[in-house]
């Protein structure tokens, strides 16, 4: 029997299966949490104001319910325990905004039968868990060689690759460390304000939550063959490169380049009406405490991440009841958590009757004839609102399922194990909370979107470039 300095007090447990069993009961316990109050959020707040844009609901069978919330738990305790990298709080993101959404609903949306729906649920877990169980095995390959280089703060290797000062150089004949960063920052900045001051406009006032439509569709009717090229750069401004002024402002605790991030944010936000670069500030704060939290080791950071989504529907409720209305619900709660859920399974029930699109929109348009006359989000979006122009964007593993089938959701999540490996190899040597910050808004639109599009449109590529080409220094707070 081993004491209490091996394992638990009390307990005949080594110390490592003691913090896995934690580790599953508390994550386990999040997601039964997550599951429960999603499940009343959709059925009481969501189903009747939005049954005209596809928001069904049908009560599901014990089997049913139990069998998705199994599959959720099993995928949320192959998660990481504690986020030690980049790739780590990716994976706990989409999971809390996209794929728990897309396991959970699956019994109640209604437009799949009981066992055609638990298959679905079945192959988007198991393609996401490619995705988090390969990143910690190859984690564990390369443990040995990065525990010569670790700090003693869990921060990760130091070890900077190409980014470290070669031998014999001189401080004073390198550029700044952060010269990179900034110019790819600035010439970013310069073509995204300077197209859309030739185009939409710039002007800096706020814009009323109710008022948003109006001003998404005069920006969208200004732009919309006009400049295809500003749809490609203010995503990757407003996720990317004014979250990383940001991120460095806090860090750094430099105020004025903190409001340059959020004056940058309000630019486009007024521009646009795009209510997601208006809480775009607030979100990444709260990854970076929630990467905080996830670092102590008293902690469980499953948790930290899954109670997030549980307050946030929480908060809605209460201040849509005060209000008497569903303003705050469906922002947060319909728009973030419902929505990708609703669609996975739409997608499912869609492309499950007709002939798959085998990427022939995209990368394989050359050898492949395309069977519709719309995008993929188009035809979907007539399937719920005949003779409408929605638009029915969904996750990157419906995405999958929309080109391949059940084979192109496991493609998806090996796909999303490649590119995830490649953003740790850029990231390495930056603090955790840094990495994190930057990554957080485009992880979220892969609740969205398919991961190619996420990369070209929605700021994932300029995203890791920014995480290459960083200082790796200097985000610690100055001296007093």
């Amino acid at each position: 029997m081993v004491t209490a300095a091996h394992g638990l007090p009390g307990s005949t447990l080594p110390r490592s299966s003691a913090a896995l069993l934690r580790h599953a009961a508390g994550v386990s316990i999040g997601t039964i949490v997550y599951a429960l109050s999603l499940h009343w959020v959709y059925a009481n707040l969501i189903t009747v104001p939005f049954a005209y844009a596809g928001f069904t609901y049908r009560e599901a069978s014990p089997q049913a319910t139990v069998a998705t919330i199994a599959v959720a738990c099993a995928v949320a305790i192959t998660l990481p325990a504690r986020p030690q990298r980049v790739s780590h709080v990716m994976l706990w993101v989409l999971f809390a905004v996209g794929v728990a959404p897309a396991l959970l609903m699956v019994a109640y949306t209604g437009y799949l039968e009981a066992d055609d729906a638990v298959l679905a649920s079945v192959t988007v877990g198991v393609a996401f868990g490619v995705a988090t169980v390969g990143t910690r095995l190859l984690d564990g390959r390369g443990r040995s060689a990065a525990l010569a280089g670790c700090s003693s703060k869990g921060e990760g290797p130091l070890d900077l690759g190409p980014f470290a000062p070669g031998p014999g150089s001189h401080p004073g004949r390198r550029l700044p460390p952060s010269a990179a960063l900034w110019a790819v920052c600035g010439l970013h900045s310069a073509l995204t304000y300077g197209v859309m001051a030739a185009t939409t406009g710039l002007s800096l006032r706020f814009v009323a939550l109710d008022d948003v439509y109006d001003v998404r569709a005069v920006y969208k009717e200004e732009v919309q063959g006009d400049n295809g090229l500003l749809g490609y750069l203010l995503s990757g401004q407003a996720n990317v490169v004014n979250t990383v002024m940001m991120a460095r402002g806090l860090s750094r605790r430099n105020v004025p380049l903190i409001a340059v991030g959020v004056i940058g944010q309000l630019l486009l936000y007024s521009g646009t009406g795009f209510k997601t670069i208006l809480f775009s500030f607030p979100a990444v704060v709260l990854i970076a405490l929630a990467t905080r939290v996830a670092r102590d080791r008293t902690r469980a950071p499953g948790v930290a991440y899954l109670v997030g989504p549980v307050v946030l529907m929480v908060l809605a409720a209460a201040a849509d009841d005060l209000q008497g209305g569903i303003l705050w619900t469906s922002l947060f709660a319909r728009r973030f958590l419902i929505t990708p859920g609703v669609l996975t399974r739409v997608y499912v029930a869609f492309f499950g009757e007709i002939p798959p699109a085998m990427l022939g929109q995209s990368v394989l348009r050359w050898w492949v004839d395309y069977p519709y006359d719309r995008s993929i989000p188009l035809e979907v979006g007539q399937y719920l609102q005949p003779g409408g122009a929605l638009a029915a964007n969904a996750n990157l593993f419906a995405d999958g399922f929309a080109n391949f089938g059940h084979l192109g959701v496991l493609g998806t999540g090996v796909v999303l194990l490649a590119f995830l490996r490649f953003v740790d190899w850029s990231a390495r040597g930056l603090p955790l909370t840094v990495g994190a910050m930057v990554m957080m808004m485009p992880s979220i639109t892969l609740s969205n979107t398919s991961l190619p599009t996420a990369m070209l449109s929605h700021g994932l590529a300029l995203g890791t470039l920014v995480l290459a080409v960083a200082p790796r220094v200097g985000w610690e707070p100055p001296p007093r």
